[in-house]
């Protein structure tokens, strides 16, 4: 695992590190733990650098952490990356909303807390490691399901709009939905399937997706999106 702990707090990286080094050596599991004092030298080095798991302090004197996560987000367009917050405040529920966090943990971290996020982590991120299969004409493809954004159908066709591109064939939808559903896939209309870790925002009748591509919710479909999509949020 490739882990960044950002916090303006050296004492605080420090701490944070030494929990979570302790827990990886527990659970045998290798990691590399960068820290970073600013947000802007963390998004400096993500323009080169992948994470996994990122802390991320909301408070700092320049670029905060909801600045911080809506940049990794939209400027860098990764939706990816599994971003907890820190903070001794509470109050910043709502503008962390659209940076689609983890969790968030109120300081003082201890290792209990931190324990507990690294196994829903691990649970959660088990659909990296799933592959998503499909045929074109007579070959055969893969690709890994974190990176599929969303489906459209068109009569028989299908589009798949992943962060890599788009490819089209030929499948039902229905047939799809039954192998990616447990990967957090929305089935919310009859031409539309999204996987809500690309949802930017969720409306009463749409979706409105990381690329701004906007989708309606069917009719029918509304409050069972709505309460799947908010399970989901809360895992």
């Amino acid at each position: 695992m490739k882990i960044a702990i950002c916090d303006d707090e050296i004492i605080i990286c420090s701490q944070i590190e030494k929990i979570l080094t302790e827990i990886f050596l527990h659970k045998s599991i290798d990691a590399d733990i960068d820290l970073f004092y600013s947000g802007e030298r963390l998004c400096e080095e993500m323009e080169k650098e992948k994470y996994d798991l990122i802390f991320l302090d909301i408070e700092f004197p320049n670029m905060n952490g909801v600045e911080t996560g809506k940049y990794i987000r939209k400027v860098l367009n990764n939706n990816i990356t599994q971003i907890v917050y820190i903070s001794s405040k509470q109050e910043y529920s709502m503008e962390l909303f659209k940076v689609h966090p983890l969790d968030f943990l109120k300081k003082p971290l201890d290792k209990e807390q931190l324990e507990e996020l690294i196994d829903d982590y691990i649970t959660i991120s088990g659909a990296q490691k799933e592959v998503f299969r499909y045929k074109k004409g007579y070959s055969s493809h893969k690709i890994e399901v974190q990176k599929i954004m969303y489906f459209v159908r068109d009569n028989r066709k299908v589009s798949m709009y992943t962060t890599e591109g788009v490819e089209t064939f030929y499948e039902s939808l229905e047939s799809i939905y039954d192998r990616i559903k447990n990967y957090g896939f929305l089935f919310i209309h009859k031409s539309y399937m999204v996987n809500y870790r690309y949802v930017q925002v969720i409306k009463y009748d749409s979706v409105i997706m990381s690329d701004n591509a906007e989708f309606s919710i069917s009719q029918s479909r509304r409050k069972q999106i709505r309460e799947i999509y908010n399970g989901l949020e809360e895992k």
